[in-house]
């Protein structure tokens, strides 16, 4: 496997709040988040301790504050409150 393993935010996501709120990172700097039946596609760059992610049709990217500790993502949403996600074993 060439593809390297060390980008934490691979895989999926769900809100702990919200079940219906869900990212998806996957491996090629892609990713989608889901919001009920909606889905939104966006390319990122993990920083370490922050995502890049331009959503597509919007104009700019936006960069989200994150931390992963153990299965639960805590990430920035856009007023910048800290939202969890936990990480969805398929």
């Amino acid at each position: 496997m060439g593809i390297a393993m060390d980008n934490k935010l691979i895989g999926c996501w769900v809100s702990a709040e919200l079940s219906f709120c869900v990212y998806n990172f996957l491996h090629d700097g892609k990713g989608f988040y889901s919001f009920f039946d909606a889905k939104k596609e966006f390319t990122y760059t993990d920083n370490g301790d922050s995502v890049t992610i331009h959503f597509s049709g919007d104009l700019m990217p936006s960069t989200f504050k994150y931390s992963i500790c153990e299965n639960i993502l805590s990430i920035e949403d856009s007023f910048g409150n800290l939202v969890r996600y936990k990480r969805n074993k398929e």
